[in-house]
């Protein structure tokens, strides 16, 4: 992958790898409102009382929350430092759909049967596959893949679309939003959409995560506006079923191997 992979890959690689709580620009307890999705219809729902407990058990709380969830979807835009990363998907255990798009391209994804799809549009390929894309090596794999979906290994054979393909599942991205709990603070309570909310932030210009006082303590939402960070991204529907067939007209993406050298 190029350059301009590269730099998605790391932008998104902040949002996945780096914690919420480390690395995604800090809140005021007030901002946190009128602009996002509720985690859930909660005007039913019992208060749970975690806005009383420390940063850490409130963390510790929605994390065993979050992971006991059968899926969740995920959804909004993070600008890194200038990397954009924006998110429409919905996750389960084994399963995903959506799309992840990575400085103005879109990817969709899919995720069945512990295989992870990815696809691009054709007019993003040249962006993708070469820093020429008028090269002979971006024609070439523009006419391998072509409208193909791309099956990509999750390790480290995947190159920067591995970090893509961690979202195949819901369980490794909500792991990490937790990391460096430790060091957060309770910034305050609030309501996101309609939903009260306890706020926790990180240090210095670091991430605000919303987690519902009602109900189960989901996450409802991350937000960052200072440290080179900006935007929010939105948890809803917890529990909802995730329904993913896998495509059919499918490229290996080891059959690539080689071919941008």
């Amino acid at each position: 992958m190029k350059r301009r992979m590269a730099a998605g890959a790391a932008a998104l690689a902040l949002v996945t790898g780096g914690g919420v709580l480390a690395g995604c620009g800090s809140s005021d307890s007030s901002s946190a409102s009128s602009t996002s999705t509720a985690a859930s219809d909660t005007t039913a729902q019992a208060p749970n009382g975690v806005e009383k407990l420390s940063a850490q058990e409130i963390a510790s709380k929605s994390k065993a929350a979050a992971a006991s969830a059968s899926s969740v979807t995920v959804s909004g835009t993070l600008d890194m430092n200038g990397d954009a990363v924006g998110l429409d998907l919905s996750m389960g255990e084994k399963a995903a759909s959506g799309s992840v798009t990575l400085n103005g391209m879109e990817v969709q994804l899919r995720a069945v049967d512990g295989k992870v799809y990815l696809k691009f549009d054709p007019a993003d390929l040249a962006k993708v596959v070469s820093d020429d894309p008028s090269s002979a090596a971006a024609d070439q794999i523009r006419s391998v893949i072509g409208d193909k979906w791309l099956v990509v290994p999750t390790d480290s054979g995947g190159g920067d679309l591995a970090q893509v393909a961690t979202f195949g599942s819901k369980d490794g991205f909500l792991e990490d939003i937790f990391k460096d709990a430790n060091k957060a603070t309770v910034a305050g309570t609030g309501d996101v959409n309609g939903t009260p909310v306890v706020l926790l932030e990180g240090s210095t210009d670091s991430g605000t995560l919303a987690v519902q006082t009602v109900g189960e303590p989901y996450p409802v939402q991350i937000k960052g506006n200072k440290g080179g960070s900006s935007g929010t991204v939105d948890f809803s529907k917890w529990n909802a079923p995730v329904d993913v067939t896998a495509p059919t007209d499918v490229l290996d993406l080891s059959a690539l191997a080689g071919a941008s050298n």
